[in-house]
């Protein structure tokens, strides 16, 4: 080594002579390079972003929905998974904690739940002809950590049906006492209960006229023959169909007689007829009698007719061609278990009376006479009436303005006679 000597005024510093490292020689690898480096950036972006698939977690795009589905009926759930990946899908049971699938495979021993798939996305949990017992919460469970879970309610509601052992049957209640029916019904949610008639007659309750009433009782005190027919109790709980049962209330009573006209005019040789009418439950024995009380059968001059309309009863009582043997009382009879009741109607005659020997002419119920007016009274309505010239005239009046009324068509009479002689 040689050393150089340096006059810098007072000091003199020696410096080493500076070695220099060889050069080394560039060496290009051209195009190849450039297609390694962006290979294997390319790489590395891949491995990110695998990292960062691999570590994002599954979740749930949409709830599982509830479902309501009536008893006997298929009911389908159903879970939406997104980005599952290597991750597993199960079906639980919450109330009982029972594992019913797990993935692809089933576990529960119940063959009426079964599972399907939609390329690992959608998971379906199908239950065949659900049961009362399958109501409740399913939960879709993802086996991450901490587990990502959600759950839906299946509802299962059921028709209304009417409990017959716990219902009233039919019913006869007497007249006068109070009368309770009662009906029972199930289904879920619980049925509603209302009464009505099956004719669609309005219901006469306690005093208030309804057209349906609420409730499982229907109570009616002093019940009446009106109160009598079928009732309905209806279980409706807005799941078809709605039910019914049907209910026959009798009401017995003793009978009961109207009788329209208790006298009855008849003339000899024409026909009459009396006529009754009786209400009665159970049904009366209806039949009539004479003034001797002998019963009256139907025979050639009598017949007996008897006109039944539910608990009323018309009994109407023929004679054809009467006889003055026939102007009697008959009495018109009704009986049944409870009691017995009657009623009396007079047939009697209608007589007229002719007070001159001049012709008197029939017609209807009124009477004509000729042109010398002769005066006719009925012994039934005491009206009179006068003919002239065969135009026949009717006076309601009294026998005083009738004579006068005669008188003045004798003088009119007299007038145009003398008048044609003139």
């Amino acid at each position: 080594m040689v050393a150089v000597s340096v006059n810098r005024g007072r000091r003199t510093e020696l410096f080493p002579p500076v070695i220099r490292p060889p050069r080394i020689p560039q060496v290009s690898f051209g195009p190849a390079m450039g297609t390694l480096r962006t290979c294997l950036c390319t790489l590395i972006w891949v491995h990110g972003l695998v990292d960062a698939i691999d570590s994002r977690r599954p979740w749930f795009p949409e709830p599982v929905p509830n479902v309501t589905v009536i008893v006997g009926k298929d009911a389908l759930l159903t879970c939406v998974v997104q980005d599952l990946h290597h991750f597993k899908v199960a079906w639980v049971r919450v109330s009982t904690q029972t594992i019913l699938s797990i993935h692809h495979r089933m576990v529960t021993e119940n063959a009426r739940i079964t599972l399907s798939y939609n390329d690992h996305r959608t998971w379906f949990l199908h239950i065949r002809n659900v049961q009362e017992t399958d109501r409740g919460w399913y939960m879709c469970q993802i086996n991450t950590e901490p587990m990502t879970s959600q759950k839906g309610y299946l509802q299962v509601v059921v028709p209304p049906k009417v409990i017959d052992e716990e219902s009233s049957m039919d019913l006869v209640v007497k007249e006068g006492s109070d009368m309770i029916l009662q009906c029972k019904a199930r289904g879920y949610p619980e049925p509603y209960i209302m009464w009505r008639r099956e004719d669609g007659l309005d219901i006469n309750y306690n005093g208030i006229t309804v057209n349906v009433v609420d409730g499982e009782k229907l109570m009616i005190r002093k019940i009446s023959r009106l109160h009598m027919g079928s009732y309905l109790c209806v279980a409706s709980n807005g799941v078809p169909p709605t039910r019914s049962k049907r209910i026959n209330v009798t009401v017995h009573f003793p009978p009961m007689l109207m009788i329209p006209n208790q006298l009855e005019g008849a003339r000899i040789g024409v026909y009459s007829k009396l006529e009754c009418h009786t209400e009665a439950n159970p049904p009366s024995i209806n039949y009539w009698t004479n003034e001797r009380g002998d019963m009256i059968v139907s025979g050639s001059r009598f017949l007996d007719d008897k006109i039944r309309t539910g608990y009323v009863c018309k009994m109407i009582l023929h004679i054809s061609n009467v006889s003055a043997e026939d102007f009697s009382s008959y009495k018109c009879v009704a009986v049944n278990a409870l009691g017995e009741t009657d009623g009396i109607i007079k047939l009697y005659e209608i007589t007229t009376v002719v007070e001159s020997s001049n012709e008197v002419l029939f017609e209807g119920e009124n009477y004509k006479y000729n042109v010398n007016v002769t005066e006719v009274t009925d012994h039934l309505d005491e009206t009179t009436g006068a003919i002239y010239d065969n135009v026949t005239i009717y006076v309601s009046s009294s026998h005083i303005l009738a004579h006068s009324f005669v008188l003045y068509l004798i003088l009119l009479s007299i007038n145009d006679n003398l008048l044609n002689i003139v």
